[in-house]
């Protein structure tokens, strides 16, 4: 395993978004992180895309905890899979940062990011998220999945379609004393809107 890395994904995506990270270092450090060529593939696509920069979240030291960590997330994707959104509540920090590659801009607070998880839940009720891959490096997990579903409800921009679907995805979680700070979820746009368009 490679040494502690200081930097966060989200991190090092908003330096290839300000070019002060050549692209192809980006996928270096990716690879070295242990993430597989589609999930490099999956951030890469979603750096190259421009967004509003998100509010920073506090900087949360080295948990560790990295095992505690990826416990941590199985619990949260357990609970996201069964629909528990108290738990999910509870599991984000007051101030965290959540960037989702659908959304231009961050959804910044626990009562943002919960309306977030909502409009999610009731667009795709039988959402399911099948990790691929997953590894911890200091506070952050890093989990490769594939979500399947049925798109019935409306996101912003994309109507409900009544279409399956199955896409790729990387989600990175950033922990501090337990709860995510700040999470990022990156996958392919293009990909979503041929499928659900």
């Amino acid at each position: 395993m490679q040494a502690e890395h200081t930097n966060t994904i989200p991190q090092m995506v908003e330096d290839v978004r300000a070019g002060r990270m050549p692209r192809r270092k980006f996928m270096k450090s990716l690879t070295a992180l242990g993430i597989s060529a589609a999930g490099v593939s999956a951030v890469s696509s979603a750096a190259a895309q421009p967004s509003s920069p998100p509010k920073p979240a506090p900087v949360a030291p080295l948990d560790p905890q990295p095992s505690q960590n990826l416990q941590l997330h199985q619990q949260h994707l357990a609970h996201q899979n069964q629909g528990n959104t108290g738990a999910l509540h509870q599991d984000y920090a007051d101030h965290a940062v959540v960037e989702d590659s659908m959304h231009s801009a961050p959804f910044v607070g626990r009562e943002a990011i919960m309306a977030r998880k909502g409009v999610g839940m009731a667009a795709i009720p039988d959402l399911n998220i099948q990790v691929t891959n997953r590894v911890a490096h200091g506070s952050q997990v890093v989990a490769e999945w594939t979500a399947t579903g049925t798109h019935t409800g409306d996101f912003p921009g994309l109507p409900a379609s009544n279409r399956p679907f199955s896409i790729h995805g990387v989600t990175v979680v950033v922990r501090h004393e337990g709860k995510i700070v700040r999470e990022a979820i990156y996958y392919d746009m293009g990909e979503v809107r041929r499928q659900l368009s």
